[in-house]
């Protein structure tokens, strides 16, 4: 399971559920309806006293209806049509027939027994029940998500028809109808009984959705506090299964909406579809496919995009087409995403590893509760609730997925830090060492002053060539070579007061270098510092004028002071050393890398009380313009 065929667990993310129904409606397609017997009638004794449900199981008569118009008057006029149920549970999976089973409740007591007849299926759209004695008929139930929750004689997520038993033999008829799967995996409880078990049932799912509910809220909050798309994408996720689960279950129609009838009807399929989507682009950006694999990325973004065609589709279209088109749709993601995952953990992605690990414990939990429901091992509370289990590890190994990931990005940050740093401590070694050399050329032409007055002038000539070096030094960008922010502070404090002065405009450029994080993360810090490099030096070559400043001001930022520019002249300017820019082809370490830069621009005649930073703001705001509308272009805003 931990190879490419099991990494078809990757994918499990929003497809949990959507595996478990795969599986579960694929055992269902695959079972076979034999008639063994005809005219069967299975007996079932009941007693006063019993221990837990009994489970009606495939102990029942069934007969089909192709025409979904039988009543109970035609059902038993047909005696001789009966047949044995022969598969190993009564699920029919999905079907346009209707179904009609019988059996019989023998009533071994002198007295009538009260029992709970429980339909754990909340998901069919119409459930009649008939309780027979003789020629008369006792109780007649009519159920189903399609009717109003109010309307159920027991008010439970599951459908749950109290009967009567009298003494000897009762009669039960009972007729399902869906648009989705049909089963009828029937218990029959003693009342009190069923009151503990169903709170019990309760209080284990309200842990369920309630460890849901704390990721889903943890991860919102990292979200607002990050802005990483990836915890946002893991919510919609671990939203939509929570969603999906308590609907399936029934419990959303009991709690949630109640009198939603339509709603209720389309949303197991909505909530699959929205689970679909978001596993396709959570494991497409958090894996990073579109530059680890364009293929990879192009084929899951593609199902994503059919997950979003399918959930607008459950508004409109039939739920019998789109909950079997979600089940198609679920197994290739689900398999994809699960491959793609175990190849990047595989490839050297390290932060992948729990990524793997958590659709693993899903896959896990899934296959145990698939092997429990056809007997293949012994049902207890851990393989009953095997698929619950997996759930809430996958969610809470998600939340280590995304942690380890921002660890594993904070580590590279760092290492990057400290190689600057070292960079900036060297350079400052040096210029000690310089400082420490003047000093001591000093100290020693002082000495020698009056004896050698000739030398003195000479050494005080390179004492002025070592400052102008050290000056030049202290505003200049060590990386790009050209001007550092604190010459282009002073620069721009010096050229707003002048033209305040003499009432002419100025011209401010700031530009970066677009996605510029992202040639960091794929080439490294040494590609990125290339990059820099070569914007500095395409943009240098165009700032030749007297007065122009070109200025490296942080990160990927730089800054463009034009002396007495027109407006149309700095933006052709502008326009120009945007495309040279976008022209540049860099090879790095054998790598191709292209770049593209974003340009704001702002110009005017400032006033008396306009400050510099004011006049920045503008470039500012003209610079996330451009990034805003799309990036590589350029964008100018006027005093």
């Amino acid at each position: 399971m931990l190879s490419r065929g099991s990494l078809i667990r990757a994918r499990g993310k929003s497809l949990h559920l959507l595996v478990a129904a795969a599986l579960w409606l694929t055992l269902a397609a695959h079972a076979s309806l034999t008639t063994l017997q005809q005219g069967v009638n299975p007996r079932i004794v009941v007693t006063g006293e019993a221990n837990g449900p009994m489970e009606i199981g495939v102990r029942m008569a069934v007969l089909v209806d192709s025409s979904r118009q039988m009543n109970l008057s035609d059902v038993l006029a047909r005696t001789e049509e009966w047949a044995s149920i022969t598969r190993p549970t009564p699920n029919f999976g999905f079907s346009r027939d209707a179904y009609w089973f019988r059996f019989t409740l023998n009533n071994a007591e002198s007295h009538a027994v009260d029992r709970y007849l429980e339909l754990p299926v909340p998901f069919l759209d119409d459930v009649r029940l008939f309780h027979r004695m003789g020629d008369s008929t006792l109780a007649e139930y009519r159920l189903g998500d399609e009717l109003p929750f109010a309307q159920r004689a027991i008010r439970h997520q599951n459908f749950v028809m109290p009967l009567t038993l009298s003494p000897g033999d009762n009669h039960i008829y009972l007729r399902l109808a869906s648009a989705g799967t049909i089963e009828a995996s029937l218990k029959l409880w003693v009342p009190s009984q069923f009151l503990v078990a169903s709170n019990n049932d309760n209080l284990a799912q309200g842990a369920v959705v309630g460890v849901l509910l704390v990721m889903v809220v943890y991860n919102l909050f990292i979200f607002f506090s990050l802005r990483d798309s990836n915890f946002l994408l893991h919510i919609g996720f671990a939203t939509s299964y929570l969603l999906f689960y308590f609907t399936l279950t029934g419990y959303s129609y009991q709690y949630l909406w109640p009198e939603a009838v339509r709603w209720n009807s389309i949303a197991i399929s909505t909530f699959i579809a929205a689970a679909i989507v978001f596993t396709c682009w959570f494991a497409t950006n958090f894996l990073r496919l579109r530059t680890f694999s364009p293929r990879a990325f192009v084929l899951l973004r593609t199902m994503g995009m059919a997950g979003a065609i399918l959930l607008v589709a459950t508004f409109f279209l039939p739920y019998s087409w789109t909950i079997r088109l979600g089940t198609f749709l679920a197994m290739p993601v689900t398999v994809s995403a699960l491959v793609v995952g175990y190849w990047r953990w595989i490839s050297g992605a390290d932060f992948a590893r729990f990524y793997c690990l958590a659709w693993t414990a899903l896959l896990i939990g899934l296959i145990v509760l698939n092997a429990n429901k056809l007997g293949l091992i012994e049902a207890n509370v851990w393989t009953n609730n095997a698929s619950q289990i997996g759930v809430i590890l996958q969610v809470v190994l998600l939340s280590f997925t995304l942690a380890d990931r921002m660890n594993h990005d904070r580590i590279r940050r760092i290492a990057a830090q400290d190689t600057a740093l070292q960079h900036e401590r060297q350079a400052r070694e040096s210029s000690q060492a310089l400082i420490k050399a003047i000093e001591e050329s000093n100290r020693k032409l002082e000495s020698r002053v009056q004896a050698r007055t000739m030398d003195l002038h000479q050494a005080m000539g390179q004492l002025q060539a070592a400052n102008d070096r050290l000056k030049e030094l202290s505003t200049t960008d060590a990386l790009t070579q050209v001007r550092n922010r604190a010459f282009f502070d002073e620069a721009w404090d010096a050229e707003v007061r002048r033209a305040s002065r003499t009432l002419t405009p100025v011209t401010l450029v700031l530009f970066d270098i677009d996605h510029f994080k992202r040639v960091n993360d794929t080439y490294g810090h040494p590609a990125g510092d290339a990059c820099l490099r070569r914007v500095a030096g395409v943009v240098g070559s165009h700032v030749g004028r007297a007065g122009d400043v070109l200025a490296r001001c942080g990160g990927e930022e730089f800054a463009v002071i034009l002396v007495d520019a027109e407006l149309e002249q700095a933006l052709q300017w502008v326009e120009k050393v945007r495309s040279d820019v976008q022209q540049q082809v860099l090879e790095f370490d054998g790598q191709t890398i292209r770049f593209t830069a974003s340009f704001g621009l702002a110009h005017g005649v400032p006033q008396a009380r306009t400050s510099p930073q004011a006049i920045l703001a503008f470039a500012d705001k003209a610079l996330y313009r451009a990034k805003h509308e799309g990036r590589n272009c350029v964008r100018h805003e006027t005093l």
